[in-house]
């Protein structure tokens, strides 16, 4: 995958990351404070830069308006 800005991505990747992300949540059983950090992580390694502060917002909040993911 090319290095390119996280100011876009589809909702394929999107639903892709948010996915991922909860499963590593449930796996790990991370607390909520660590969540902000393994979001972060999970769009740098997808997409290869460091995770725009709206990317993360929008993942958090999908993830917070389903449920604890546990």
């Amino acid at each position: 995958m090319s290095k390119r800005s996280a100011n876009f991505i589809s909702a394929f990747e999107f639903d892709v990351i948010r996915e991922a992300f909860r499963r590593s949540v449930v796996e790990d059983c991370l607390p909520r404070e660590q969540w902000e950090t393994r979001a972060g992580d999970l769009v740098r390694s997808f997409v290869g830069v460091e995770a725009p502060a709206e990317v993360l917002a929008a993942l958090l909040d999908v993830t917070e308006k389903q449920g604890s993911p546990g």
